[in-house]
């Protein structure tokens, strides 16, 4: 398994083509129940205080201290979330000792103001009643007042009967909450709704769902696809739109899931398995697509520069810029540059104004990755990209045999592990999941190790913060 401590990559990764359409419905359901159980062991408690982070500050800090570590297939597991300032860090958490009023015994969101220390359960009622099911996977507007979220809590909000998880909307200022995940007249769906991503404003949510009654006239799901589409919420108007969708508006072939959206919400970058979105898919492996809301028009983002179809799967929460020009994701196929042969799991970047292809999980020097690379997170200008790796050659001395999160400087070319101790000294446990500060300064991740910060002796998985804007060793 990925995420099993020690293990620098995984052959059965390495060499994964994609399992058979009914399988893939299977496995998106299994991904789902995995997020789940990430988040009934990941429960965290939050450190102390921490210093506002200007320019002389410490270079890395504990922001959030875990009770006990994630679990399951970590390359699809949910990371913390910056705001676009750093100052906001919004991660869920089962522990019970965060607030003294949190007794639910369920998972929840918060928010942690890194700058003062003061934390904020946001999956709770307007009234302040507590959530009676777990909340997990957040996302946040650019000012940090509003946070979306994935909840099976049926009392977060009025009229919430189906049994499912929904998506919800806090507003941090006003306290309000609401769900997001219904049709444009208010109708609840009848299967669970996933993820969610927020344009810059907050008033646009992208989600991934099981649903058939969020729009008229969708019937794909059948026993080989699960139905799975992507939605964005207008939350002004109260209007909700089906992405997942070719030009013609007919249905999508088969499950598309975890939607990025550029700031101003218009472009939609996420994955899926159909086959009709885009005329001459014919590879049979998931793909990387981005839709334009204004025009309808779809894109396949993973393919060569020449328009070369993928090879094998790229898969798995794609990340696209502020302004809609790049998107990045990660990919098992070898024929998206030339000379990738190093037969392994690499993340990827196209400017979408270009048509380039990069390859981002190399040396400075290009050589390629001896192992595995995932989960990409971006500046908003797209030109800093945090992935984590199982590789040991993407830097000098990198002898930890764990897998480490790394920064990439597409400017510079400069790559650098963030995953380490202040002074320089290797991780001794895994570090993943990766999220960047608007500006790529702030890299916060998740970090089994116990040596990046002096007295770290709770035995658990935490969440670190590095200001890459201080020296090394600092």
């Amino acid at each position: 398994m990925i995420g099993s401590a020690g293990a620098r990559r995984n052959p059965q990764i390495l060499t994964f083509r994609g399992p058979g359409r009914r399988a893939r419905a299977s496995i998106l359901r299994l991904v789902i129940g995995l997020v789940v159980a990430l988040s009934v062991v990941g429960l965290v408690r939050v450190a102390d205080a921490g210093p506002d982070q200007q320019a002389g500050g410490p270079r890395i800090e504990r922001t959030v201290a875990s009770a006990d570590r994630p679990s399951g297939q970590l390359y699809r597991a949910a990371g913390p979330v910056l705001s676009t300032d750093g100052g906001l860090l919004v991660f869920w958490s089962g522990a019970g000792d965060l607030l003294t009023d949190d007794t639910n015994g369920a998972i929840d969101v918060f928010v942690k103001d890194r700058r003062t220390g003061a934390i904020e359960r946001i999956s709770v009622a307007a009234d302040g009643g507590q959530g009676d099911g777990p909340s997990l996977n957040a996302a946040l507007s650019a000012d940090g007042r509003f946070v979306a979220f994935e909840s099976r809590a049926t009392n977060l909000a009025r009229g919430d009967l189906n049994r499912s998880s929904d998506v919800f909307v806090k507003d941090r200022q006003s306290g309000a909450i609401e769900r997001a995940s219904v049709s444009a007249e208010g109708a609840e769906g009848n299967g669970g709704s996933f993820r969610p991503a927020m344009s810059a404003d907050g008033r646009y949510v992208a989600f991934w769902s099981e649903a058939s009654t969020l729009v008229s006239d969708d019937t794909n799901r059948t026993y080989d696809n699960g139905g799975y589409d992507v939605f964005v919420k207008d939350r002004l108007s109260g209007a909700i739109e089906r992405l997942s969708v070719p030009l013609d508006r007919s249905q999508g072939s088969a499950d598309s899931v975890a939607p990025s959206l550029s700031a101003d919400g218009r472009l939609v970058a996420f994955g899926s398995y159909a086959t009709n979105l885009v005329s001459d898919d014919t590879n049979g492996v998931p793909d990387i697509f981005v839709k334009d809301r204004e025009t309808g028009l779809v894109e396949r983002i993973s393919v060569a520069a020449d328009g070369a179809q993928a090879s094998a799967d790229s898969f798995w929460h794609p990340v696209i810029s502020a302004d809609g020009r790049f998107v990045a994701f990660w990919s098992a196929a070898d024929n998206l540059v030339p000379d990738d042969t190093n037969g392994a799991i690499d993340v990827f970047l196209r400017d979408r104004q270009t048509g380039a292809v990069e390859r981002i999980s190399v040396a400075p020097d290009g050589a390629q990755a001896d192992g595995a690379s995932y989960s990409p997170a971006l500046s908003a200008d797209g030109q800093i990209v945090a992935f984590w790796s199982e590789a040991a050659n993407l830097v000098a001395g990198d002898a930890n045999g764990l897998a480490d999160v790394f920064v990439k400087d597409r400017s510079s070319g400069a790559l650098e592990r963030v995953s380490v101790a202040a002074g320089g000294m290797p991780a001794n446990g895994l570090s993943h999941s990766p999220t960047l500060s608007a500006d790529g300064r702030l890299v916060a991740f998740w970090s089994e190790a116990a040596n990046i910060v002096a007295d770290d002796t709770n035995g658990r998985a935490d969440v670190f913060t590095v200001d890459r804007a201080e020296p090394a060793g600092f």
